[in-house]
């Protein structure tokens, strides 16, 4: 949904969740991959045929 262009309220509407939860797992994607930006994040699954 990242990926896709989807806001962090938007995937907590979907998922039924908070945005800050949504956040918090973003947050949490981000250290795992080393990126500061949802674009970075987006790019990093792109080169490794994730999306």
């Amino acid at each position: 949904m990242v990926a896709a262009g989807y806001t962090s309220g938007e995937i907590g509407s979907r998922l039924m969740i908070s945005c800050q939860t949504v956040n918090t797992h973003i947050k949490n994607i981000y250290h795992k991959l080393h990126v500061h930006s949802r674009a970075q994040a987006v790019s990093f699954a792109a080169h490794r045929g994730l999306l």
